[in-house]
């Protein structure tokens, strides 16, 4: 697997979205945009997280790991509760397709509650900017972390990982005109 491939993409998926987030008008001093450039950047966003975890994949393919090291006995863990902030956090994008949300509350909606209209805040699509971004800062330390989880599935007897297409991969190898074109 050539590095120079994945690191081409990975800054090609950084650029696109800088790029996205600026033309969408994240990046301006107002707290909301319209509901249309959010949708927009949505969907630009989850086409580049669909991309991003695909390199990962190949990434982690490529990586020979060591042994693991023994893990240090753990004591008996304390019966409190970890003391949540509201300057956490709290979007995280897993590598394997699934979002999870939390607000201080328990499960939240990523975007409010369902079904909301006029505008939409800045600050929950800029906590999913920061999860990719987070990613993109060191990919390297996902792709070991995916290689790693690959490898337990492997020894359990799982198999090899696929990436499907599904039906809306047409945007991926869409041509120009939303097909390839036949020549013949």
């Amino acid at each position: 697997m050539s590095t120079d491939y994945i690191s081409f993409a990975l800054q090609q998926v950084r650029t696109s979205l800088a790029k996205a987030t600026y033309d969408a008008g994240l990046t301006r001093s107002s707290e909301t945009v319209p509901k249309s450039a959010a949708r927009w950047w949505k969907a630009r966003v989850k086409t580049l997280a669909v991309i991003l975890r695909r390199l990962i994949m190949l990434m982690a393919l490529s990586l020979t790991l060591d042994p693991p090291k023994p893990r240090a006995e753990t004591s008996a863990a304390p019966e409190e509760e970890p003391v949540l902030t509201k300057a956490q956090i709290p979007y995280s994008i897993a590598l394997s397709g699934q979002t999870q949300v939390y607000a201080l509350d328990g499960p939240d909606f990523p975007e409010g509650s369902p079904g909301a209209s006029g505008p939409v805040p800045v600050a929950s699509l800029m906590r999913r900017f920061e999860a990719l971004a987070r990613i993109l800062r060191n990919p390297e330390t996902y792709a070991v972390r995916v290689a790693r989880i690959m490898e337990r599935q492997r020894r359990a007897g799982a198999p090899r990982p696929l990436c499907l297409l599904d039906d809306t991969a047409s945007r991926f190898t869409a041509g120009p005109f939303g097909r390839w074109n036949d020549s013949s």
